[in-house]
């Protein structure tokens, strides 16, 4: 049975808004406000535990051929620990660590200019609307880590934001070059605590 594009829409959207089901209130996120490198102790100890990561649809564009792909509908454990003054994701496919830091960067925009590279089912916007917080009051954080896969280096940039003390958003980004063409792979992902 062929499941249609819309009708696969709308149930990523129906999961997306059942993720924050239980945490998303008439209250604003607790996080909210808690941006700044005095905060940077209490947001660490938000993110320190397992996490199991929920992977969202997303798209890959290859030169000038774009390739959408669904969610997976795999789950997978990361687990974040702080060591000394910095956190460190660790995953059981990742090659290395990767170190996470308070995210300098302006705002996080999804690009819905072409309409042949899907956005995603929430952008980090959305998702501050229904925290009732601005994404850039919310604290996020952001890390890179490099891995090699048959002779391919792969950098990998990752980018998440506390919406509660067990509920992260994520958008997880790819580049490389394959035989002399580049590759760029974007998805989001839910982030829960496990456990909960």
């Amino acid at each position: 049975m062929k499941v249609s594009p819309v009708k696969h829409l709308f149930s990523l959207t129906c999961i997306a808004v059942a993720a924050f089901a239980g945490s998303a209130s008439a209250d604003s996120s607790p996080f909210c406000g808690k941006t700044g490198s005095s905060d940077w102790a209490e947001v660490a100890q938000a993110f320190v535990g397992d996490w199991l990561i929920e992977h969202q649809s997303g798209y890959a564009l290859m030169g000038t051929m774009v390739l959408p792909f669904p969610g997976d509908g795999e789950v997978e454990t990361m687990t974040v620990a702080l060591r000394g003054n910095s956190l460190e994701a660790t995953h059981p496919q990742a090659q290395a660590p990767l170190v996470l830091r308070l995210a300098e960067e302006p705002r996080w925009v999804v690009d819905r200019s072409d309409p042949y590279v899907p956005a995603p089912v929430l952008s980090p916007d959305d998702v501050g609307l229904m925290m009732g917080c601005d994404q850039m009051d919310l604290p996020r954080l952001v890390g890179t880590s490099t891995a090699v896969v048959d002779g391919v280096r792969m950098d990998f940039t990752y980018r998440m934001m506390a919406a509660d003390w067990s509920t992260l958003y994520g958008v997880m980004e790819m580049e490389a070059t394959v035989h002399g063409t580049p590759v760029l792979a974007r998805r989001t992902v839910w982030m829960r605590e496990a456990g909960r």
